[in-house]
């Protein structure tokens, strides 16, 4: 028995043992970049000898901007002018480092990675050393901690701050070392903090230095001829600081760089105020980043109020811009987390006789970045002539304020994915063609969202060509793979407001007056969102871009086939054709749709899962061609969705829902301002809207309305009740000759 004994407790020990070294050896492994923790969602692990951690994380932390293709499973990582690209399980990282060799040829670098990136509980996992090395820092491992140590090539050298100097404008006199005064010209050679002040006529101030250079404009005004007023020929890095209660002035009286030209990274700060005026060229010009931190900063430029080569980011203050050309255009990435910002582009199109795809001299965009976009925050204002915002490829936005409007364009252009989110998020359009437009997906997922369009209100093409794709079957009848009107929509019963039919009551055929085609300049859209005539949509040209991350990471490696990531189809179906690419997506949200044609475009499928859309359509129906729910493919609407619909007909073809529906056949036509409002009996208010069109049929469809009880719908000065017995409740009789909406007419 003792014997049994000890050999127990041997094993015991043993056991013990073995458990605390696997403890030991299985110690987490942490990244620090310069002396800060990172913190992962997915731990970082080691794989055949290589330390892998979350790729987005560890991309942003290095201050890169990171986008995902799910069609070549692709990740792109951009800082400064580098691009960092690898695909899932391959070994080969793809560096452009943002340079031309002699021939213009890109000048890149491929690297062979010993481990691919891969995907690892929902994460796509990449080796850190490769991806820290691609971007010019130093890794160390740290093998008793089973730390990463990842630190930047910023020596950390201030001993710039210690030259503390001083110019005099009007004097030409100066204090501390490496200034150069030679005519009117003031060149500094040397890294420095210098205070200027005074006036200074037909001159400028150029930095050319290896070192940090910060100009504190301390009531400085200068004019110049043919250069630029401030001049950053080369530095590490340009700041200029805005003394607190000063006002300072620099005009720029013929330079095609602008009033302010930096080729090396400029940042602007202060509590000061600076204007900037540019009578031939850009206000600010940058060849690399721009960043705005804070300061009251106003612009009136001939070409571009900002232009940036490469990064544009704004993390506070005020700028505002008026500006012949665009108002703020980075060739790379736009960044604004918070600020505001007031934008007036006045740009004239070439041909006012024709709206269709207006053509202008020059781009005279509110916004506009050609690499990506995201704003987290903010207040942006943007009065247009042409695109309001406009990005060559993503659009992430994820807070701030909007207000909208664009005198012969879109509201919000993306020529990739589009991705709308944050509860605190709030758009207001109030003027566009076409309001919020993907030419890949659109996916709105929180925020308060208001468009007026005279074209469609939200639109999505999945990649396809501006053409609509043939054989959805959901705009009623095909001719051949062309969509034609659903029977009953003839002469007399759509006029006006842009959809332009013939006698016949078809839709514009080549050459005809109609969408997309040659029409009159469109009337300035009122003030107080009242709705009139259209202007033309533009088409242009359709590049298929990437498509979005899924739940705020890249690649999970299954998604449903309606990419609702919840791995069943939403409650309810709309007609369409399947098989179609899903390219606009509702998860959440309260959003106020007015438009000509339609109010949901989808060039593929269509996905309602939740929030609360109200829309109007002004001519057209609830469903089908030029209609409120426009998809060329399938409908698939959640039983959580709240829709509030206000039409000039019915509709062309059912719509199956989960939840309760009333359909109100009005008696009267209805004009934009004229209230719905939906109550029980005992005067609680269940729904409220206010169209910004005319209409004269009403859609209500919601979970909150119970079967059972009974309602009031209040529409203008028209007033019904009654009692919810079935599914789908009709009032009235429909004039159009049409089916009913919801299951079937009951």
């Amino acid at each position: 028995m003792k014997k049994i004994l000890s050999v127990i407790m041997s094993l015991a020990l043993s056991l013990t043992l073995i458990a605390c070294a696997t403890t030991a050896s299985a110690k987490e492994i942490t990244v620090e970049i310069d002396g800060k923790s990172i913190e992962f969602d997915v731990k970082p692990e080691i794989i055949d000898g290589r330390t892998m951690v979350p790729l987005r994380k560890i991309f942003e932390e290095l201050g890169a901007t990171v986008k995902w293709n799910d069609e070549t499973k692709t990740v792109s990582a951009r800082k400064s002018s580098k691009t960092v690209t690898l695909s899932i399980d391959s070994d080969e990282l793809q560096i452009d480092k943002g340079k031309t060799d002699d021939k213009g040829n890109p000048v890149t670098e491929t690297v062979t990675l010993e481990v691919p990136a891969q995907i690892i509980e929902g994460r796509t996992l990449v080796p850190v050393r490769a991806i820290s090395e691609s971007f010019g820092l130093d890794v160390d491992w740290d093998d008793d901690n089973q730390k990463v140590v990842i630190t930047s090539d910023d020596d950390g050298d201030n001993s710039w701050k210690e030259n503390v100097g001083s110019i005099n404008l009007t004097e030409l006199t100066y204090e501390g070392e490496g200034v150069e005064i030679s005519g009117n010209q003031i060149k500094i050679t040397k890294g420095g903090d210098f205070s200027v002040s005074g006036t200074l006529k037909d001159g400028n101030i150029v930095i050319s230095t290896e070192e940090k250079v910060k100009l504190r404009l301390s009531g400085a005004k200068i004019t110049s001829g043919e250069n630029p007023c401030i001049f950053v020929e080369n530095a590490d890095t340009a700041y200029i600081t805005l003394t607190k209660d000063t006002e300072n002035y620099l005009t720029a009286e013929n330079s095609e760089d602008g009033a302010i030209y930096s080729k090396d990274n400029l940042e602007i700060k202060g509590d000061g105020k600076l204007d900037i005026k540019s009578a031939v060229g850009h206000g600010i010009k940058a060849s690399d980043n721009l960043n705005i931190e804070n300061g009251m900063i106003t612009i009136n430029a001939e070409s571009d109020g900002i232009h940036i080569n490469d990064t544009f980011k704004m993390t506070g203050g005020t700028v505002d811009i008026t500006a012949i050309g665009d108002g703020i255009d980075s060739e790379s990435i736009v960044n604004i987390e918070d600020g505001t910002v007031n934008i007036e582009t006045n740009g004239t199109p070439t041909d006012t006789s024709s709206t269709a795809d207006a053509e202008f001299e020059k781009s005279t965009k509110g916004i506009n970045a050609e690499w990506m976009m995201i704003i987290s925050g903010g207040s942006i204002n943007i009065n247009s002539a042409s695109h309001a915002i406009h990005c060559g490829d993503e659009i992430e936005i994820n807070g701030g304020s909007f207000t909208i409007s664009s005198k012969y364009d879109k509201g919000i252009s993306a020529h990739g994915n589009l991705t709308i989110s944050g509860a605190d998020t709030v758009i207001d359009i109030a003027k566009s063609t076409e309001g919020i437009e993907s030419k890949n997906v659109l996916t709105i997922n929180d925020g308060t969202i208001n468009v007026i369009a005279s074209d469609d209100a939200l639109n999505a093409t999945g990649g396809n060509s501006g053409a609509k794709m043939p054989g959805g079957n959901f705009g009623g009848n095909t001719d051949n793979g062309n969509r034609v009107p659903p029977e009953g929509f003839g002469e007399g019963q759509i006029k006006g407001g842009g959809r332009n039919r013939n006698e016949q009551g078809m839709p514009p055929q080549r050459g005809e007056n109609g969408r997309n085609r040659n029409m009159q300049p469109p009337a300035d859209m009122p003030k107080n969102r009242e709705f009139t005539s259209p202007e033309m949509p533009q088409d242009g040209e359709f590049m298929p871009p990437p498509e979005i991350p899924q739940n705020g990471e890249f690649l999970p490696p299954e998604i449903t086939e309606n990419q609702t990531g919840k791995g069943t189809k939403p409650d309810g179906f709309m007609g369409g054709k399947g098989n179609m690419k899903t390219c606009l997506i509702i998860n959440g949200g309260n959003l106020e749709l007015c438009a000509v044609n339609d109010c949901l475009d989808a060039n593929g499928s269509l996905e309602i899962n939740g929030g609360t859309i109200k829309a109007t359509d002004t001519n057209g129906s609830f469903t089908g061609a030029f209609a409120i729910v426009d998809p060329d493919g399938q409908a698939l609407v959640s039983e959580n969705a709240n829709l509030i619909f206000a039409a000039n007909g019915g509709t062309a073809n059912s719509l199956n829902l989960a939840q309760n529906t009333i359909t109100v056949y009005c008696e009267n036509n209805h004009q934009a301002g004229d209230k719905i409002t939906l109550s029980d009996l005992k005067g609680n208010v269940v729904y409220e809207y206010t169209p910004n069109g005319s209409y004269k049929a009403v859609l209500i469809a919601s979970k909150n309305i119970k079967t059972g009880e009974k309602y009031s719908v209040t529409i203008g000065n028209e007033s019904y009740e009654t009692e919810i017995t079935e599914q789908n409740t009709v009032i009235g009789t429909q004039s159009t000759g049409v089916v009913g909406f919801g299951r079937g007419m009951r």
